[in-house]
């Protein structure tokens, strides 16, 4: 059996920015709009949120990768910005998205006395 989709966080690696993750997905293309996007983006969300303790999750897509922008939005990505000229696709330079998506319920500390 060949994967269908690979998803992944990858920590910026620096302290001062230890609540931000980067997010990287992608799903083949004969399986794209059944449904992997959005499990593999479930999943990945719930590690952040809920294991991580992750504030910001971040990532970059293509401008014109409409199903893909569909699917960030969905999970509450917002564009910051744009990259212009951010990369060669078959031999144009192409723009992307930078996306991010700040955790919707940050985690608290408990009152102070509180026992778990």
């Amino acid at each position: 059996a060949k994967p269908v989709g690979n998803a992944g966080l990858h920590s910026a690696g620096n302290t001062r920015r230890a609540h931000a993750y980067s997010v990287g997905i992608v799903v083949r293309d004969d399986w794209q709009g059944r449904g992997v996007g959005t499990r593999l983006m479930e999943t990945l969300i719930d590690l952040a949120d809920n294991w991580l303790g992750a504030l910001r999750l971040e990532l970059t897509v293509y401008c014109d990768n409409e199903p893909a922008l569909r699917l960030y939005r969905r999970f509450g990505f917002e564009v910051e910005g744009t990259h212009r000229a951010f990369a060669l696709r078959e031999g144009r330079l192409v723009d992307t998205y930078a996306m991010a998506r700040l955790h919707p319920r940050p985690p608290r500390l408990p009152p102070s006395g509180a026992s778990g």
